[in-house]
């Protein structure tokens, strides 16, 4: 795993003074770069640049190491808790049969009854790129046919010789 942006450490960094923070948290003033080093080298820390924006950048002595372990920790705490909605994708053609359609939208009711996002595509060939409103009419049933699990995100759209609609699931049920 990796912290997205490391602040500069030690000689890294660019300032030539610098406001210093103890690693108690105490403010110890204005320093130059080379006294603050010495001072972080006496304490055996390292001198990490907290605020790089700030006029003068502030530095904090603390040991780099536990910094970063410290960080990664609050990534994957936050992490955790991120909910991530899964899509689905159910990929139909214009001659489906009565029963591939039943077996296709039952499949869509368990993705959209387990909280994800379905989209379902109907793709024309040939010949049928001329009857795509009998495509829309497979999409406006499949539409019907599952009003009470989830609602219509996008309304039915062709984008070339592809016909798709996209449904959201009404509430989660997890």
């Amino acid at each position: 795993m990796k912290i997205k942006q490391l602040p500069r450490v030690n000689r890294n960094i660019r300032a030539q003074r610098v406001k210093l923070i103890d690693d108690k948290g105490q403010v110890l003033g204005e320093f130059h770069i080379r006294e603050a080093m010495h001072m972080a080298r006496e304490s055996k820390l390292d001198l990490v640049e907290v605020a790089p924006n700030a006029r003068p950048p502030v530095c904090k002595l603390l040991d780099f190491g536990k910094y970063v372990y410290e960080k990664k920790r609050q990534e994957r705490a936050s992490r955790k808790h991120q909910h991530r909605t899964t899509g689905r994708g159910m990929r139909m053609s214009l001659k489906i049969s009565e029963h591939d359609y039943q077996v296709k939208l039952t499949k869509v009711k368990e993705f959209l009854i387990d909280g994800d996002r379905v989209k379902v595509s109907l793709r024309l060939r040939g010949r049928e790129m001329l009857h795509a409103n009998l495509g829309m009419k497979v999409l406006d049933r499949m539409i019907v046919d599952l009003e009470d699990l989830g609602k219509v995100e996008n309304l039915p759209k062709r984008e070339h010789n592809i016909l798709h609609v996209t449904f959201l699931p009404e509430k989660k049920r997890r």
